[in-house]
């Protein structure tokens, strides 16, 4: 089972849907319509979101349980176990593909580039792609670093990057629920520097439209922990 599973009951608590995130994602699609692509759905919460705006939408996440959840709530909406780098057997092209969450960090760089390539592929022409991973600018120059807890209503949701080095680091998860650890668990992310993201990217083909901090549109800063969000074309 994996760490994901373990929690889907209380990812949504966890990581609410957020007004800010799903207008930012409306914002860039703009008039294009759909259709849409989640790579890392989760519980499908910006998914239905879409297709509640009559915009086609599908999602897609590796975890079995968090599949469940999404397909339960949206029944409308299509949803796929599937791993994020296997994408393209569901087929395009996309008017937009998103991947949010920091889920693009659970993949080795060579599979991360391969599925970038795989997206370049499958957008319509001046397709939107936007990917956010956490800002590994600032993680990179520490040796570790805890997340604030996240305290919820008889719940603490614990986060801690361990054993950071420029290939590779441990992020460390925990669940107290009313005073008791429910689960530890870890998985090793694949961390890449701004820098290497927008360059990455320009060799493939997709201009950069914005780069910013955070859904409010903030501007991005090296020096200071935040999200990383990228927003290019093709």
């Amino acid at each position: 089972m994996s760490m994901y599973s373990k929690f889907a009951e209380w990812y949504d608590r966890i990581f609410p849907f957020s007004p800010g995130v799903y207008a930012f994602l409306n914002h860039h699609l703009g008039d294009r319509g759909g259709p849409v692509l989640d790579l890392g759905c989760g519980t499908g919460d910006y998914c239905s979101a879409f297709t509640r705006d009559g915009i086609q939408a599908v999602g897609l996440d590796l975890d079995q349980a968090m599949v469940s959840q999404a397909r339960t709530r949206a029944p409308e909406t299509e949803f796929h176990v599937l791993d994020m780098a296997e994408f393209r057997t569901l087929g395009g092209p996309w008017s937009m593909i998103y991947c949010i969450g920091n889920t693009a960090a659970h993949l080795p760089q060579g599979r991360f580039w391969s599925c970038v390539e795989d997206v370049a592929e499958r957008l319509l022409p001046d397709g939107v792609w936007i990917v956010q991973v956490m800002n590994w600018d600032y993680v990179l120059g520490l040796p570790s670093f805890v997340f604030p807890p996240k305290v919820m209503e008889g719940a603490v949701f614990h986060r801690a990057y361990e054993d950071i080095t420029p290939e590779s680091l441990t992020f460390r998860t925990g669940l107290d629920i009313e005073g008791r650890r429910v689960f530890d668990d870890q998985v090793r992310l694949h961390p890449l520097p701004s820098a290497d993201i927008v360059a990455g990217h320009e060799a493939r083909g997709f201009r950069l439209v914005e780069h910013v901090s955070d859904y409010a549109g903030s501007g991005f800063d090296p020096d200071v922990f935040s999200a990383n969000i990228f927003v290019f074309t093709r």
